[in-house]
């Protein structure tokens, strides 16, 4: 009798794991699903296998056309390809910026994090990787570079001007989102506005928890890689109208334009759903975590937005004491 126990016991291990399998692979598509950048997989010859709908977004085509496609077809240049296959055969990890053309034949800039994924003969098997519309970014890079080219070729005066102009920068260059100063500059005009129309106005100060302990592990390259994804999860969380700065190191603040209280409170939950859904991706080694500070500008009681965040910064500290107790 006891034998016969342990045999049905033991009978129903491979069902219990194959059904723990199935819910495992329903969470990762699931999860596949609600990420805000473009996600795939593509073998070594180029064909892609599996994607996501903000792939399919960014591409200009269905998923099922993309799965026809091979990829060497996209590229606006065709050496791009060639070197990006060189470099995955030297490192698996990779982060590659080049240009693909949509399906209306329109050529993109993307930002590509890849990694190579070996099979049990140590060879490469297929690739998985997030591609970042990084197009806006580049062409603001590009206006840039024009202007100071024009003013580099000019007399000493505007060379002069020209260091002046770089040391002004509004621009985080790790992140692409404002400084502190750029920041400062453009909401401060938000706050006079505020006083004037009788709106309240706030401010989330966001700060990156443990990331020492990711540049402790991992290194300080990848502790930037970090800030940087929390940079992008930041811009797909919030609204392009909202003002977004990296205030220094691993703290960040964002300024929602025309929010109110509830809408404040919407976005903090999207912000912490985009963050379980990129942890849960595992597409890099770290995880990211935040806490989040929130201040309320009274248009009847006036106050800077430099003491705005200070206040943000203290309610942040009082959520991080609350997670570490």
């Amino acid at each position: 009798m006891e034998k016969k126990k342990v045999l049905l016991k033991n009978s129903r291990r491979p069902l219990m794991f194959q059904k723990k399998i199935k819910e495992s692979e329903l969470r990762y598509h699931t999860l596949l699903k609600q990420l805000p950048v473009g996600v795939y997989r593509s073998t070594l010859e180029g064909r892609i296998v599996e994607t996501n709908p903000a792939l399919t977004v960014m591409l200009g085509y269905t998923e099922v056309e993309l799965k026809r496609l091979n990829i060497q077809r996209m590229y606006y240049r065709k050496s791009e390809r060639l070197a990006f296959i060189k470099k995955m055969e030297k490192s698996p990890v990779d982060i590659s910026e080049y240009q693909l053309r949509k399906k209306d034949g329109r050529a993109i800039w993307v930002r590509d994090y890849c990694r190579a994924v070996k099979g049990p003969d140590r060879k490469i098997a297929y690739y998985d990787g997030i591609l970042v519309d990084i197009t806006r970014e580049k062409k603001a890079e590009n206006k840039v570079k024009k202007v100071l080219d024009k003013l580099r070729n000019s007399n000493a005066e505007r060379k002069a001007m020209i260091r002046k102009l770089e040391g002004f920068s509004v621009t985080d260059d790790l992140t692409g989102l404002y400084t502190r100063r750029g920041f400062f500059t453009i909401t401060k005009e938000y706050l006079n506005m505020a006083v004037r129309k009788k709106i309240q106005m706030f401010l989330l100060f966001v700060d990156m928890d443990d990331l020492k302990v990711i540049n402790d592990n991992f290194g300080h390259h990848v502790g930037d890689e970090a800030l940087r994804q929390l940079a992008l999860i930041l811009m797909s969380t919030f609204r392009n109208s909202d003002i977004k700065g990296r205030m220094g190191g691993d703290e960040f603040a964002i300024f929602p334009i025309d929010s109110t209280s509830a809408g404040v409170e919407a976005a903090t939950a999207r912000l912490a759903r985009n963050i379980a859904a990129f942890n849960e991706s595992g597409l890099t080694p770290f995880k990211i975590s935040v806490s989040i500070g929130v201040s309320c500008f009274d248009p009847d009681k006036p106050t800077t937005i430099e003491d705005m965040l200070i206040l943000a910064d203290k309610r942040m500290y009082e959520q991080k004491a609350g997670k570490q107790r």
